[in-house]
Order: C-alpha cells, then sequence, then structure tokens
C-alpha cells in the first residue's frame, strides 16, 4: 500500500465515485489510477468499491473502513 494508491481512492471517493474526474483532480490518467485502484484492491484481498459494469457504483462497508483511515494517514503525512 503507497501514499498514491491512498490518494488516488480518497480523490475517487471525493469524486463522486467518478473515476475520471478523480484522475485529473490527481493529475493521473484514468487507466492509470483504475490500475493503481485494482492493485490496491488485490493487495487488500477486498474489493474498496460495490461496481456496476465498469463504473463504480457504491464504497464497500470494508472499503468505508480504508477510506476513513486513508484520510488520517494522508493529513498525518501532510504534517
Amino acid at each position: 500500500m503507497t501514499l498514491v494508491q491512498l490518494r488516488y481512492l480518497v480523490a475517487i471517493a471525493d469524486s463522486g465515485l467518478n473515476i475520471t474526474l478523480a484522475a485529473e483532480r490527481v493529475h493521473a490518467t484514468q487507466p492509470g489510477l483504475s490500475k493503481r485502484l485494482r492493485q490496491l484492491e488485490d493487495e487488500l484481498g477486498f474489493q474498496l468499491f460495490v461496481r456496476k459494469g465498469k463504473s463504480l457504483d457504491a464504497v464497500t462497508h470494508a472499503g468505508q473502513q480504508v477510506l476513513e483511515r486513508a484520510r488520517i494517514i494522508l493529513a498525518e503525512t501532510a504534517n
């Protein structure tokens, strides 16, 4: 798990689960952001988002917990 992955996770959540918008906000490409999200989910062993086709529909319960912790970690690293 990297800070970049956590930053991307928060960006996705803050962009209304819109990966394209999240990618623009973090100055990344949509495919790159999607790849990092998949890598994070593979590393954790569970999905962070409920998917509907190719789009994200909701944050999973486990994803919400990771998201809360990611926000704390990113805030701590900003200090």
